[in-house]
Formats: C-alpha cells, structure tokens, sequence
C-alpha cells in the first residue's frame, strides 16, 4: 500500500464517521473486500482495514473531544539572570 492510498483510505473512514456510519461498518469488513486465502495477503488487507479504522477513530474522537494532548509539547520557560542588567 502506498502511503497516498493509506492516507485516502484514513479520510473515508473519517468521512464515514463524519455521516454517522457506525465502526463495524468499515469496508474492509464486508466479504468482497476480506482476504481469500492464496490471493492478498493477509497483511496488505490489515493494512487497508487499519487505515479506515484509524480515519474513523481520529473522527470519532474528534467530536467527542477527546483527543490526546501531544505530550512533548511544552510552553518554553524563560528565566532572567538576578545579575542581568535591563
């Protein structure tokens, strides 16, 4: 998979969350879309699931408001020397 097609599949998962489309109803869960033993394997269709799973859940966490605050993030701190001059 491609990172453009990765990228694809995450914003219809977010368009289907965004239209009210419940998890369970991810594409990738549908059998014509399920791997057939011999044909894809199992890991590309992992792939593809994920990224509308991951598209969805960004979404839905989104309009609940609880999405994760980047942790590394730090409002810097200055400290002024007592001996600088101003």
């Amino acid at each position: 998979m491609t990172i453009e097609e990765m990228i694809d599949l995450q914003e219809r998962g977010a368009r289907a969350r965004a239209i009210g489309l419940a998890l369970s109803d991810n594409p990738f869960l549908t059998a014509g879309h399920m791997p057939v033993h011999g044909r894809e394997p199992t890991a590309d269709w992992l792939a593809r699931h994920d990224a509308w799973k991951f598209g969805w859940e960004a979404e839905h966490a989104s309009r609940e408001g609880k999405l994760p605050i980047h942790s590394t993030y730090h409002t810097p701190v200055v400290f002024r020397s007592r001996t600088a001059r101003h």
